[in-house]
């Protein structure tokens, strides 16, 4: 049985750390690099092969954009979570760890749909650029 009288400062819980706990920040920093990365090499793809002829940018650009799309969600998702637990604390009457425990999945919700995103649109980056190869 977990004692929850304790204060949030004598345990850590793994639900009870908050979005700015170092293991979660340091997931969110590393999706945030591999976004990042995929969209530079992506931009980089771009440039050295325009004008080509058998390179299908219909599908390159709106995969670009996806990434694009989901690197900037990545950079709000640490506020956004912050915003939540506030609007919380404010308008319901329950205690901090439980807050903690809801924007905490939230947060890893949100981590994981963003790289679902990166798979998706790296998936249908490769297989443009298969299509590209011949």
């Amino acid at each position: 049985m977990i004692d929850e009288s304790k204060s949030q400062e004598d345990t850590l819980r793994p639900f009870d750390i908050s979005p700015s706990h170092p293991i979660w920040t340091q997931m969110e920093r590393g999706v945030q690099i591999i976004l990042g990365f995929s969209l530079v090499t992506g931009m980089h793809f771009l440039g050295e092969s325009w004008g080509q002829p058998n390179v299908p940018y219909e599908y390159l650009f709106p995969a670009l954009g996806s990434v694009g799309l989901a690197f900037i969600y990545s950079m709000l998702l640490t506020p956004i979570a912050g915003y939540i637990g506030m609007l919380l604390r404010a308008f319901t009457s329950l205690p901090g760890y439980r807050i903690n425990q809801i924007r905490a999945v939230l947060f890893n919700i949100a981590l994981l749909g963003l790289v679902v995103v990166f798979f998706t649109e790296a998936s249908t980056f490769i297989a443009a650029l298969a299509d590209a190869a011949g």
